[in-house]
């Protein structure tokens, strides 16, 4: 009986796919220093757990938009870069769209530590951008290998 090869690399490749993309998912996508079950989120008193949910998810949902687009010019950009030709004018404009996308959420973020620090939610030691920034490290240092973006 032959194999055939491509069929055996294809599904060689769904698996990992959907071995990493759990593996991504497992992991607290919104820690800042607070992970669930983390020693700065087991210090919070209840309300503020409630608080600091509530407001967590307030804050992924109004950046939802932004890191979709931010994740969507990380492809184009990876796309641009790998082009037999690559296109520097092209790969600027991506790169400069992604560099607003950033501010832009920066200047979220920047409202939901307010939002926390007008709740009385203490910020955790050595927050960062690990994790409010949405899941799949997309607002800062995540995805595709590109470094900070």
């Amino acid at each position: 009986m032959k194999r055939n090869k491509g069929y055996t690399l294809a599904l060689i490749a769904v698996v990992a796919l959907a071995f990493g993309s759990g593996v991504a998912q497992a992991r607290p996508h919104w820690g800042n220093g607070y992970g669930m079950g983390g020693q700065g989120y087991s210090q919070l008193t209840p309300e503020q757990q409630t608080t600091l949910q509530k407001l967590h998810a307030d804050h992924y949902a109004q950046t939802s938009a932004l890191r979709q687009q931010l994740m969507s010019k990380r492809y184009e950009y990876n796309a641009l870069l790998t082009a037999s030709s690559p296109d520097s004018a092209k790969i600027e404009a991506v790169a400069n769209e992604m560099v607003t996308l950033n501010q832009q959420l920066d200047q979220q973020r920047v409202k939901f530590d307010v939002a926390l620090a007008q709740s009385g939610v203490p910020r955790a030691a050595g927050m960062g951008y690990g994790g409010c920034g949405g899941g799949m490290g997309m607002h800062r240092g995540g995805g595709m290998g590109m470094g900070r973006w």
